[in-house]
């Protein structure tokens, strides 16, 4: 009997880990050193562009390389180190495209060869998003390091922390580092402290900010006289306040000597540079605005916004492509033509208005009136002015997903059925051959046959209230301790209670949940060595006390069988021994790899404690 339960564990556990790696959404793979591939998942095929995992074995790892001095610098690092984690390299598909994994693998050895085994993740479109977060970056700092106006950036201490070209040579200083003291307080006359203060008070309340006139002292001990505007901004990553500065001193001198012909020369090559520096700067943005478009246009996901009117805004190429409308169709229209409910589409805007960004399930709705489930993550659009101009949301088709998800709770519903119909089945089962051996005891008169069937009663019993149990519940992996050990002991109790003994039974299982490996093999020792004590312990007494203790700790689980009995002999070894019933313990604390103690002394009772480590 015992065989046959390891031989079903084995089949499950093998099953379950065939499920893992068919179903991981990682690629999982094994390889041989040459470059063969032995085994892969489904996913391990898609990454590179092949069908099926048999089509993957058809090829080697050196087709997954731009050449063969990437392969080899892969494989000599690996033999180098062992195991590499969370290493990233460049891979090519089966079409010759380039993509970019994370690697978790490892050198193993299986029958004297040695493989390569381990899991891929394709991280292709975040690389591609932050090659393009750092285009972007540049353009910015570009635009910022060539503008005419002075840019500094402070702390919320009022350290300066940066200062582009221009307001470095408006200051008179080649670095921030020449400075003695950082802060704006430091260089702005005192006068105006109070001005600044009130400045900062008023960006955090949220009020649009102007050109504010104040004078400051340069290292050189001139005051010159200024116009700033003050705003709030992330700068990496932290709170910061960005200072536009404006030396008003040059307009007043202009406007003063602007009759004299050389100062408007000089006034007219300014404003042509100006005008250039202008012309330059619109360059930039409108490139950068079509390269906005263009990320726009690229996304595979449908990008669409509307202003505080519900009207719509934006619908890139994927929208349209999804929803089958063409631009001109879209644009000015109400939002709620693209949901197939207008009063969650009208929920969903007033939600997004309130807490600023919101992700939802809903159903669109497309031109020629079909529907689909599609994940929405909606947000705020604002200008440079905290002004709010509409909502921006970004949608993606989940219908090939919900009807996968709804295939697999069909799927584990099924098998929830059949596990318990085959829980059911073996609870009967043992319940029938626990009947037979009832029934052949009342046929056998000889006491030490009658005792050997009861004991046998007994196991079988053990094991089925297992199989009563996850077959009452859903979870068919784990079981209530507390419940099982009550039944198996309260059963013995009353299978060797007599009218001339009176044998008290005393409990202690706090409440928690087994695996069913470490359950079964518990039962069955639980049910040994109680049986020993109800059939042994009292022989020479009329009253005793047998007792049952468990500590459940976060690793490892400790079971204490007791009694106050007249306890075993010195001369009987436990660990080999003639009697069944302790051979039978002793072969399931070593399957449980725990440990046994026996605490025993002649008329003072028997004790045995068993810790063993719990199924992961």
């Amino acid at each position: 009997m015992e065989i046959k339960s390891e031989k079903n564990s084995s089949f499950e556990n093998e099953d379950r880990y065939r499920l893992l790696f068919e179903n991981n959404l990682a690629g999982v793979f094994r390889s041989e050193i040459t470059g063969k591939v032995v085994e892969a998942n489904q996913t391990m095929a898609e990454i590179f562009g092949y069908e099926s995992p048999e089509d993957l074995k058809k090829t080697t790892a050196h087709d997954f390389y731009f050449s063969r001095k990437d392969r080899e610098k892969y494989i000599e690092k690996l033999r180098l180190n062992g195991v590499l984690k969370n290493h990233h390299v460049k891979v090519r598909r089966k079409d010759g495209s380039e993509a970019w994994v994370i690697e978790n693998v490892q050198i193993v050895k299986l029958g004297g060869k040695e493989y390569i085994e381990g899991t891929l993740i394709d991280f292709t479109e975040t690389k591609n998003i932050q090659h393009v977060l750092q285009e972007s970056e540049q353009n910015y700092k570009s635009l910022i390091e060539h503008t005419s106006a002075g840019i500094m950036i402070h702390d919320e201490k009022g350290d300066a922390i940066y200062a582009n070209p221009a307001a470095l040579k408006l200051i008179g200083v080649a670095s921030l580092n020449d400075l003695a003291d950082k802060n704006i307080f430091s260089y702005v006359l005192p006068q105006y402290h109070d001005k600044i203060r009130t400045r900062k008070d008023e960006i955090k309340k949220g009020i649009d900010a102007t050109f504010v006139p104040m004078q400051a002292r340069m290292p050189d001990g001139r005051v010159i006289d200024l116009e700033t505007k003050t705003n709030h901004i992330t700068y990496k990553g932290k709170p910061a306040i960005e200072v536009v500065i404006h030396d008003t001193a040059i307009q007043r001198q202009m406007e003063r000597d602007k009759i004299r012909l050389q100062i408007e020369e000089e006034t007219t090559r300014e404003l042509k540079r100006e005008i250039a520096s202008h012309i330059r700067t619109r360059q930039r943005l409108n490139a950068n605005q079509k390269y906005v478009r263009l990320l726009i246009d690229s996304s595979l996901d449908m990008i669409f916004a509307c202003d505080q009117d519900k009207k719509i805004t934006e619908f890139n190429t994927s929208a349209q492509h999804v929803f089958g409308y063409g631009l001109k169709e879209v644009l000015g229209k109400h939002i709620s033509m693209l949901c197939a409910n207008a009063a969650e589409c009208e929920n969903t805007f007033n939600i997004v208005l309130q807490q600023g960004t919101y992700m939802c399930e809903t159903e669109h709705i497309k031109k020629d009136g079909s529907k689909f489930i599609a994940l929405v993550s909606s947000s705020i659009l604002k200008n440079e002015r905290g002004e709010i101009l509409g909502l921006m949301s970004i949608s993606r088709d989940i219908t090939r997903i919900k009807e996968a998800e709804e295939q697999l709770k069909k799927s584990v519903h099924e098998k929830e059925i059949l596990l318990k119909e085959i829980h059911h089945r073996v609870k009967n089962n043992m319940q029938v051959i626990s009947s037979i051996l009832k029934l052949q005891s009342a046929y056998v008169e000889d006491k030490k046959t009658v005792e050997l069937l009861n004991e046998c009663r007994n196991r079988i019993s053990s094991m089925a209230f297992i199989h009563a149990s996850l077959y009452m519940k859903k979870d068919f992996a784990n079981v209530h301790f507390a419940d099982y050990v009550g039944n198996i002991a309260t059963n013995l109790q009353q299978s060797y209670s007599s009218n001339d003994k009176k044998i008290e039974l005393k409990l202690d299982i706090p409440d928690f949940y087994m695996h069913i490996d470490d359950a079964i093999p518990c039962g069955l020792i639980i049910n040994e060595l109680l049986s020993n004590s109800f059939k042994y312990a009292f022989s020479d007494k009329k009253t005793g006390t047998i007792g049952l203790s468990v500590k459940n700790r976060q690793e490892n689980v400790i079971l204490a069988i007791w009694d106050d009995g007249k306890g075993i002999s010195k001369n009987i070894d436990y660990k080999n021994t003639q009697s069944l019933g302790l051979q039978l313990v002793n072969s399931l604390v070593e399957q449980l790899s725990g440990k046994m103690e026996l605490q025993s002394k002649p008329n003072e009772g028997t004790k045995f404690v068993i810790e063993f480590n719990k199924s992961k």
